[in-house]
Protein backbone atom coordinates (compact mmCIF):
# COMPACT_ATOMS: atom_id res chain seq x y z
CA UNK A 1 0.00 0.00 0.00
CA UNK A 2 0.88 3.58 -0.94
CA UNK A 3 2.28 5.76 2.09
CA UNK A 4 2.62 2.11 4.38
CA UNK A 5 6.47 2.13 5.00
CA UNK A 6 7.92 2.83 8.21
CA UNK A 7 7.00 5.70 10.24
CA UNK A 8 10.06 6.95 11.87
CA UNK A 9 10.22 6.30 15.43
CA UNK A 10 7.88 8.34 17.63
CA UNK A 11 10.40 7.96 20.45
CA UNK A 12 13.54 9.78 19.05
CA UNK A 13 12.37 12.70 19.11
CA UNK A 14 11.04 12.35 22.92
CA UNK A 15 14.53 11.11 23.84
CA UNK A 16 16.16 14.04 22.05
CA UNK A 17 13.75 16.31 23.64
CA UNK A 18 14.69 14.77 27.08
CA UNK A 19 18.11 14.80 26.85
CA UNK A 20 18.61 19.12 25.95
CA UNK A 21 16.01 19.61 28.80
CA UNK A 22 18.70 21.23 31.09
CA UNK A 23 18.15 20.25 34.48
CA UNK A 24 17.93 22.92 37.21
CA UNK A 25 19.00 21.68 40.70
CA UNK A 26 14.89 22.91 42.48
CA UNK A 27 13.52 20.76 39.70
CA UNK A 28 16.11 17.80 39.77
CA UNK A 29 14.89 14.15 41.53
CA UNK A 30 16.26 13.22 44.76
CA UNK A 31 18.74 10.84 42.67
CA UNK A 32 20.89 13.48 41.07
CA UNK A 33 21.01 15.58 44.17
CA UNK A 34 22.20 12.85 45.85
CA UNK A 35 24.64 12.39 43.00
CA UNK A 36 25.69 16.05 42.86
CA UNK A 37 25.77 16.37 46.62
CA UNK A 38 28.50 12.73 46.81
CA UNK A 39 30.66 14.31 44.14
CA UNK A 40 31.00 17.75 46.04
CA UNK A 41 31.76 16.02 49.44
CA UNK A 42 34.44 14.13 47.35
CA UNK A 43 36.08 17.31 45.94
CA UNK A 44 35.53 19.21 49.20
CA UNK A 45 37.37 16.41 51.33
CA UNK A 46 40.07 16.36 48.71
CA UNK A 47 40.41 20.55 48.37
CA UNK A 48 40.81 20.47 52.13
CA UNK A 49 43.35 17.52 52.07
CA UNK A 50 45.33 19.93 49.80
CA UNK A 51 44.90 23.05 52.01
CA UNK A 52 45.99 21.00 55.11
CA UNK A 53 49.50 19.78 53.04
CA UNK A 54 49.99 23.70 52.41
CA UNK A 55 49.22 24.89 55.76
CA UNK A 56 51.21 22.27 57.47
CA UNK A 57 54.17 23.00 54.72
CA UNK A 58 53.66 26.86 55.57
CA UNK A 59 54.08 26.16 59.39
CA UNK A 60 57.17 23.80 59.13
CA UNK A 61 58.90 26.31 56.72
CA UNK A 62 58.15 29.51 59.08
CA UNK A 63 59.60 27.73 61.87
CA UNK A 64 62.40 26.79 60.00
CA UNK A 65 63.45 30.10 58.58
CA UNK A 66 62.59 31.98 61.67
CA UNK A 67 62.95 35.35 61.84
CA UNK A 68 62.88 35.89 58.45
CA UNK A 69 59.45 35.39 56.39
CA UNK A 70 59.08 31.99 54.06
CA UNK A 71 58.53 32.40 50.91
CA UNK A 72 55.43 30.88 48.38
CA UNK A 73 58.00 28.82 46.33
CA UNK A 74 59.88 27.13 49.78
CA UNK A 75 55.95 26.41 50.97
CA UNK A 76 55.24 25.33 47.79
CA UNK A 77 58.10 22.95 47.59
CA UNK A 78 57.70 21.61 51.04
CA UNK A 79 54.42 20.79 50.67
CA UNK A 80 55.03 19.01 47.47
CA UNK A 81 52.44 21.08 45.21
CA UNK A 82 52.55 23.56 42.67
CA UNK A 83 52.38 27.05 42.08
CA UNK A 84 49.31 26.43 39.95
CA UNK A 85 47.51 24.18 43.25
CA UNK A 86 48.62 27.15 45.72
CA UNK A 87 46.73 29.60 43.69
CA UNK A 88 43.79 28.20 42.96
CA UNK A 89 43.12 28.66 46.99
CA UNK A 90 45.34 31.48 48.28
CA UNK A 91 45.80 35.26 46.18
CA UNK A 92 48.84 35.28 47.96
CA UNK A 93 51.14 34.79 50.73
CA UNK A 94 48.75 37.55 53.11
CA UNK A 95 46.00 34.92 52.46
CA UNK A 96 47.82 31.85 53.34
CA UNK A 97 49.41 33.16 56.29
CA UNK A 98 46.22 34.67 57.85
CA UNK A 99 44.70 31.21 57.21
CA UNK A 100 47.95 29.50 59.12
CA UNK A 101 47.39 32.17 61.86
CA UNK A 102 43.39 31.75 62.04
CA UNK A 103 43.93 27.50 62.15
CA UNK A 104 46.24 28.21 64.79
CA UNK A 105 43.66 30.24 67.20
CA UNK A 106 41.00 28.06 66.38
CA UNK A 107 43.42 24.98 67.61
CA UNK A 108 44.15 27.21 70.70
CA UNK A 109 40.70 28.13 71.26
CA UNK A 110 39.70 23.91 71.11
CA UNK A 111 42.72 23.26 73.76
CA UNK A 112 41.66 26.00 76.24
CA UNK A 113 37.73 24.62 75.92
CA UNK A 114 38.72 21.63 76.84
CA UNK A 115 41.40 22.24 79.59
CA UNK A 116 38.63 24.56 81.45
CA UNK A 117 35.40 22.12 81.22
CA UNK A 118 37.85 19.87 83.54
CA UNK A 119 37.22 23.02 86.23
CA UNK A 120 34.44 23.50 88.33
CA UNK A 121 34.33 26.43 90.29
CA UNK A 122 34.93 29.89 88.17
CA UNK A 123 38.30 30.68 89.17
CA UNK A 124 39.77 27.79 88.58
CA UNK A 125 38.25 27.99 84.87
CA UNK A 126 40.20 31.34 84.50
CA UNK A 127 43.08 29.88 85.93
CA UNK A 128 42.93 27.11 83.27
CA UNK A 129 42.64 29.50 80.63
CA UNK A 130 45.40 31.46 81.39
CA UNK A 131 47.54 28.28 81.99
CA UNK A 132 46.26 27.22 78.63
CA UNK A 133 47.34 30.14 76.72
CA UNK A 134 50.90 30.35 78.39
CA UNK A 135 51.60 27.01 77.57
CA UNK A 136 52.10 28.58 74.09
CA UNK A 137 55.90 29.71 75.02
CA UNK A 138 56.46 26.76 77.46
CA UNK A 139 56.38 23.38 75.74
CA UNK A 140 58.98 24.08 72.98
CA UNK A 141 57.43 22.38 69.95
CA UNK A 142 54.33 24.47 70.48
CA UNK A 143 56.15 27.27 71.67
CA UNK A 144 58.29 27.42 68.34
CA UNK A 145 55.41 27.23 65.83
CA UNK A 146 53.53 29.71 68.32
CA UNK A 147 56.58 32.24 67.67
CA UNK A 148 56.63 31.96 64.30
CA UNK A 149 53.14 32.49 63.57
CA UNK A 150 52.61 35.20 65.97
CA UNK A 151 56.11 36.77 64.25
CA UNK A 152 54.48 36.83 61.02
CA UNK A 153 50.95 37.56 61.72
CA UNK A 154 52.23 40.81 63.88
CA UNK A 155 53.58 41.56 60.24
CA UNK A 156 50.64 41.10 58.23
CA UNK A 157 48.61 43.92 57.18
CA UNK A 158 46.16 42.45 54.47
CA UNK A 159 42.26 42.95 54.14
CA UNK A 160 41.50 39.99 56.07
CA UNK A 161 40.00 40.09 60.26
CA UNK A 162 43.12 41.15 61.84
CA UNK A 163 45.13 38.78 64.64
CA UNK A 164 42.74 41.04 67.24
CA UNK A 165 39.44 39.80 65.95
CA UNK A 166 40.78 36.03 66.22
CA UNK A 167 41.68 36.93 69.99
CA UNK A 168 38.60 38.05 70.70
CA UNK A 169 37.66 34.58 70.06
CA UNK A 170 39.88 33.12 73.15
CA UNK A 171 38.51 35.94 75.25
CA UNK A 172 35.15 35.23 75.12
CA UNK A 173 35.83 31.50 76.77
CA UNK A 174 36.23 34.14 79.69
CA UNK A 175 32.72 35.54 79.75
CA UNK A 176 30.73 32.14 80.87
CA UNK A 177 32.96 32.01 84.18
CA UNK A 178 33.63 35.49 85.07
CA UNK A 179 29.50 35.95 85.20
CA UNK A 180 29.00 33.13 86.81
CA UNK A 181 31.39 35.06 89.76
CA UNK A 182 29.05 37.57 89.46
CA UNK A 183 30.83 40.11 87.85
CA UNK A 184 29.04 42.81 86.71
CA UNK A 185 30.88 43.76 83.25
CA UNK A 186 32.51 40.05 82.55
CA UNK A 187 33.02 41.23 78.65
CA UNK A 188 35.18 44.20 79.91
CA UNK A 189 37.64 41.66 82.37
CA UNK A 190 37.76 38.98 79.64
CA UNK A 191 38.62 41.62 77.38
CA UNK A 192 41.30 43.07 80.29
CA UNK A 193 42.77 39.51 81.37
CA UNK A 194 42.94 38.79 77.30
CA UNK A 195 45.08 42.23 77.35
CA UNK A 196 47.37 41.35 79.96
CA UNK A 197 48.47 37.58 78.94
CA UNK A 198 48.42 38.29 75.48
CA UNK A 199 50.93 41.20 76.32
CA UNK A 200 52.79 39.15 78.27
CA UNK A 201 52.86 36.86 75.69
CA UNK A 202 53.58 39.18 72.51
CA UNK A 203 56.27 40.56 75.05
CA UNK A 204 58.46 37.03 74.95
CA UNK A 205 58.04 36.36 71.08
CA UNK A 206 59.54 40.05 70.75
CA UNK A 207 62.79 38.97 73.20
CA UNK A 208 62.32 34.70 72.18
CA UNK A 209 62.17 34.23 76.01
CA UNK A 210 59.14 32.64 77.57
CA UNK A 211 57.45 33.22 81.00
CA UNK A 212 59.35 31.85 83.95
CA UNK A 213 57.79 29.84 86.84
CA UNK A 214 57.13 33.08 88.87
CA UNK A 215 56.02 34.86 85.99
CA UNK A 216 53.53 32.29 85.13
CA UNK A 217 52.22 32.22 88.95
CA UNK A 218 51.47 35.83 89.35
CA UNK A 219 49.69 36.03 85.84
CA UNK A 220 47.55 33.43 87.26
CA UNK A 221 46.28 34.46 90.80
CA UNK A 222 46.45 38.32 89.35
CA UNK A 223 44.03 37.32 86.39
CA UNK A 224 41.85 34.73 88.65
CA UNK A 225 41.69 37.53 91.09
CA UNK A 226 38.86 39.13 89.65
CA UNK A 227 36.66 35.79 89.64
CA UNK A 228 37.38 34.70 93.93
CA UNK A 229 40.03 32.74 94.70
CA UNK A 230 41.17 29.62 92.65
Amino acid sequence: MAGSGPAPPAAHGTLATMESTRLEWDGAPASVRAAVDRALRRHQRDALDELEQILDAALRVAVRVAPAEPRVSDIVAEAGTSNQTFYRYFAGKGELLHAVMERGVLRVRSYLTHQMAKEASPADQVAAWVQGLLTQLTLPEIATQSIAISRLTLRSGGPEPGRSTLDNQLGELLVTPLAAAGRPHPELDARAILDVVLGALERHVATGTGPDTVERDHLVTFCTAVAGPA
